[in-house]
């Protein structure tokens, strides 16, 4: 009878495997970075050009890509990209039924601010991202951190009453 090996816990069994974990993260940041490849245009949407539906279609695709490279800077621990990124896009120009796309563009922005320490921006727009979908910032745990954050780092005399009263509807305060 054949019995599996028992499955290995613990560390990575040698350095060049380590090695190689990290040059694939670090593939992963080039893939994720690169430039989408521009598709080929089919010929009825070469007719509908003029169709103002397909010109709104068109420039919710296009925010929504830039909103994702900020994502992708996000994630990837890249502040001073996503602030970068960040410059190009306009989340208002996202039909109102993306408001959880909208929300995310500022959690992602909350949470750069925050890396920089510039707590006001990162209030702000943690602040936008509760207006356009309060679920955004009270379930999610990137938020709740960022708040946390901010908190700990402001001391007594930093803590201003905004801060506070969204760290309460968080739910980071009781």
């Amino acid at each position: 009878m054949l019995t599996r090996p028992a499955p290995r816990i613990g560390p990575l069994p040698n350095p060049s495997a380590r090695h190689h974990k990290r040059r694939h993260r670090h593939a992963e940041r080039d893939t994720a970075t690169q430039p989408a490849r521009p598709q080929p245009r089919s010929r009825i949407s070469q007719e509908c050009d003029t169709n103002s539906w397909d010109r709104a279609t068109a420039i919710t695709r296009a925010t929504n890509v830039a909103i994702h490279r900020v994502s992708v800077a996000a994630e990837l621990g890249d502040a001073g990209e996503a602030l970068r990124v960040a410059a190009v896009v306009d989340p208002g120009r996202l039909p109102a039924g993306l408001s959880s796309r909208r929300a995310q563009v500022h959690l992602d922005l909350a949470w750069a601010q925050a890396q920089r320490k510039r707590d006001a921006e990162a209030i702000l727009h943690l602040l936008e991202a509760e207006r356009v979908a309060p679920e955004a910032v009270r379930y999610n745990v990137m938020a709740r951190e960022v708040v946390r954050e901010m908190l700990a780092r402001g001391g007594r005399q930093r803590k201003t009453s905004a801060l506070h009263d969204l760290a309460v509807r968080a739910g980071v305060l009781d």
